[in-house]
């Protein structure tokens, strides 16, 4: 097998002519994430964009996407790596990428270059549970959550079928509502994009408001979209009613064989309540049709995502520090989660109502 030291690894700010070459190996993987595919990388970062990259023999066989920051100020700031797109835009199933021969290799190599001279913080969130950078990491698990999907069958009425009664009542019920309603489902063409994407900004703002904070992830967002869908991965769908207004929108990733529902927004209206479901009811027979052999719900365990799913992933998030001061950074940050946990456990205390005396 290729050991770490067989490899010429490299880093770049950009894929450049890698591009295809990275996409390939990245649709390669055990678990295909769109969340490292060449157009995310190049816009959904807030950071600046580190990639790891291990050639053998002029070929790239592997390597791992950061985004790259400082934290700290002074001479005590230290850099920062962590998952392109992490924060708002909450990306998961992340991993390094490795042909099946060279993934020890690349795994030591990744690990030789986080722990190369100096001091950082690594803080990697969305990483895919059981892949291999999480194995190797190491480091302080900082959370863990869910990630719901479904795999699906030849058949799109097989599919809905397994759901819950419930949900197959909302789509038939609500599906005849809307077309007496003159409303319909239409697929967003590229040349709508823009627009599609002010509709979901719209609706979504709308639907959630201050409990959701995507948008403050937007600008950055709203380039890699258009970059995805000009690339024929990403899909914008629509509730349009009789007279062109969007009422409902969902937009899904279309990567290596895999749907994965990213975001939505409908109109809060009671007319169109219901048209959610429809909605994705349609883009799963899509993908059924197209022979897609999973929807994926992505992280969160909403109860709503029970009905469209059966199965279940975990993503999670790993902090390490590399260095005496990334070291001293880790300690001081677990200190202050410490102080939080017992200062809000101390609070539910002096909330909680005194026993009845009983003499």
């Amino acid at each position: 097998m290729p050991a770490a030291g067989d490899l010429d690894v490299r880093t770049v700010g950009r894929l450049g002519e890698l591009a295809v070459a990275w996409d390939d190996l990245a649709a390669d993987q055990p678990l295909p994430t769109p969340f490292l595919r060449s157009w995310w990388l190049e816009h959904a970062p807030a950071g600046e964009l580190v990639v790891v990259c291990c050639l053998a023999g002029g070929r790239l066989v592997g390597g791992l996407a950061l985004e790259r920051d400082r934290v700290g100020a002074g001479p005590l700031a230290i850099e920062r790596l962590r998952s392109p797109g992490q924060g708002v835009l909450a990306p998961d199933h992340l991993d390094l990428i490795a042909t099946p021969e060279h993934r020890d290799a690349v795994a030591a190599a990744v690990l030789g270059w986080m722990r190369r001279p100096g001091s950082r913080v690594v803080d990697l969130d969305g990483l895919a549970a059981e892949g291999t950078l999480g194995a190797v990491l190491g480091g302080e698990e900082r959370g863990r959550t869910g990630a719901p999907w479904a795999a699906l069958p030849e058949d799109a009425a097989a599919y809905l079928a397994a759901r819950p009664g419930r949900l197959r009542s909302t789509v038939d019920r609500t599906g005849k509502r809307l077309a007496r309603a003159g409303a319909r489902h239409r697929a967003v063409p590229i040349e709508e994009a823009e627009r599609a994407l002010d509709d979901l900004a719209r609706l979504h703002e709308g639907r959630w408001a201050d409990e959701s904070a995507f948008l403050a992830g937007w600008p950055r967002f709203r380039r890699a979209a258009l970059a995805g869908m000009r690339a024929g991965e990403v899909t914008l769908d629509e509730v349009v009613t009789a007279d062109g207004s969007v009422v409902a929108t969902e937009l899904d990733f279309v990567v290596a064989g895999r749907t994965s529902f990213y975001q939505a927004g409908r109109d809060t209206s009671r007319e169109w309540r219901g048209a959610g479901s429809v909605l994705r009811a349609e883009i799963v027979r899509r993908a059924i049709d197209a022979g897609h052999r999973e929807y994926d719900l992505l992280r969160g365990d909403e109860p709503y995502k029970a009905d469209w799913a059966d199965r279940r992933r975990e993503v999670v998030r790993l902090r390490r520090g590399f260095g005496p001061l990334g070291l001293a950074a880790v300690a001081a940050d677990r200190g202050r989660a410490r102080v939080g946990t017992l200062s809000r456990a101390a609070s539910r205390r002096r909330r909680a109502p005194r026993p009845a005396p009983t003499g």
